[in-house]
């Protein structure tokens, strides 16, 4: 086996690493009782009532508190998104350390593992008291699945890009 072989192999199980670790991150959040993830969804609510709005601080802690509920729905769902976004990223980087295929295969079927955890994570909750299966939270968590792919395949080319330029300018 190749040093580079040998280096992409030890990166690969680290990307591996961190997905299995996200993933638990994910499964933790989702098998929050409703009452603890509608607590923890308003108490981001406040901190962005008290981020964005100068007068919140002013407000009664009954207004503070309609506020935060008001916003509750995106709050929750850009959560849903985000934890999957990071998900999509962790999981092609994981495919791209073992994997030669840096074509859309490959990343069809990042985007089909996502979707397929999400379904999974999504099913789970269904045994969670207060909580429920949402078909429209899976669709949610596999746009940000997506969202993470492509953040990184765009990323990924920018730097390649980067480097072929500095080559370049070498020679």
């Amino acid at each position: 086996m190749t040093k580079n072989r040998i280096k992409r192999k030890k990166t690969g199980i680290i990307w591996l690493i961190f997905t299995l670790v996200w993933m638990v991150v994910i499964f933790s959040f989702s098998a929050r009782e409703a009452d603890e993830s509608a607590a923890m969804s308003h108490s981001v609510g406040k901190m962005i009532g008290r981020l964005v709005i100068p007068e919140y601080r002013s407000w009664s802690e009954d207004k503070q508190g309609q506020f935060a509920e008001k916003i509750d729905f995106p709050v929750r769902k850009c959560a849903h998104a985000s934890e999957y976004a990071v998900l999509g990223i962790l999981i092609l980087g994981t495919a791209y350390s073992f994997s030669e295929d840096r074509g859309r295969k490959i990343i069809l079927l990042c985007w089909c593992v996502g979707t397929a955890y999400a379904g999974t994570d999504e099913f789970h909750q269904l045994f969670v008291p207060g909580r429920s299966c949402q078909f429209r939270d899976v669709c949610i968590d596999s746009a940000g699945v997506l969202t993470g792919l492509i953040l990184f395949s765009l990323i990924k080319h920018q730097i390649a890009k980067h480097s072929e330029k500095k080559k370049t300018c070498k020679n």
